[in-house]
C-alpha cells in the first residue's frame, strides 16, 4: 500500500518570512516550505522531493519555524552588535575602501609608466632613433592615454568618497529598521540577506547582501 502524504491546498498562499531564500547547501536546489494538515510546518529539498527515488539528495526536512526564530534571533545580535560598537559595513558589490585604493594605486602605477615612456621616445628622438613623425604619434598617443587614465582616476575618487558616505548611512537605516520591528517583512529581510543554505545536518549558513557582515559572520564560523 502507497501512503500518499497530503498537504494543504493553501500552503502555496502563505507568504513566508524567508520564502525564496532557502538552498539545500548539499545540491544547491531551492527548499520548500511544506504543511500538514496538524499546521506543522517543515522544510523539503525540492530535488528531493522530485527525484527521491533517484538518491539525488536527502529530504533537509525539519521545522520551518525553529529555523526562522533562530535566524532572526541571530540577526538581532548582529545587528545590536553592530549598532553598539558603530561597525562600518559596505554594501554588497559595491567597491570597498580596500578597492578603491588598490584600483587607484594601478591607475597610477599606468599613469607613472606612460609618463616613462614619454621620457622614453624623447631620449630617442634625441639620439636620432625615431623620427620626428614618429615621435610626436607616438607622443600625442600617449598624451592621450594618460588624460583618459587621469579621468578614470577622479572618476574612482568621486566613487569612493560616495560610496563610503553611501553605505554607511544605508547600513545604519536598515540596521535600524530591522531593531525597530516586531515582525521584519519578508521585504526587509530579502534586502539584508541574499540566500541561506541548509546542511542536512541542520547547519545553517548565511549569505547575506553586505560584504562586512559575511565576513563577521565566517569569523563566527557559522550558525547551528
Amino acid at each position: 500500500m502507497v501512503i500518499v502524504q497530503k498537504y494543504s491546498r493553501n500552503e502555496k498562499k502563505h507568504k513566508f518570512l524567508l520564502d525564496g531564500l532557502l538552498f539545500c547547501y548539499e545540491c544547491k536546489h531551492k527548499i520548500g516550505v511544506r504543511s500538514k494538515k496538524n499546521g506543522y510546518m517543515f522544510m523539503v529539498c525540492n530535488n528531493y522531493r522530485r527525484n527521491s527515488k533517484l538518491g539525488l539528495c536527502t529530504s533537509h526536512g525539519f521545522n520551518y519555524y525553529t529555523l526562522e526564530k533562530k535566524i532572526l534571533q541571530y540577526i538581532k545580535e548582529l545587528f545590536l552588535e553592530i549598532d553598539r560598537n558603530k561597525i562600518e559595513i559596505s554594501i554588497k558589490n559595491s567597491l570597498t575602501k580596500y578597492d578603491y585604493k588598490k584600483m587607484l594605486e594601478k591607475i597610477e602605477g599606468n599613469i607613472n609608466l606612460l609618463k616613462d615612456n614619454i621620457d622614453t621616445i624623447h631620449i630617442e628622438k634625441i639620439n636620432k632613433q625615431i623620427s620626428k613623425e614618429m615621435y610626436d604619434r607616438l607622443f600625442n598617443k600617449l598624451t592621450w592615454e594618460i588624460k583618459q587614465k587621469e579621468d578614470k582616476y577622479k572618476e574612482l575618487q568621486n566613487k569612493q568618497k560616495e560610496s563610503m558616505q553611501d553605505s554607511s548611512k544605508e547600513i545604519r537605516r536598515i540596521v535600524n529598521d530591522f531593531l525597530k520591528l516586531e515582525n521584519p517583512t519578508p521585504e526587509l529581510i530579502k534586502i539584508i540577506i541574499n540566500r541561506i543554505e541548509i546542511h542536512q545536518d541542520k547547519q545553517i549558513d548565511i549569505i547575506f547582501n553586505f560584504k562586512r557582515l559575511n565576513e563577521i559572520l565566517e569569523k563566527n564560523n557559522c550558525l547551528n
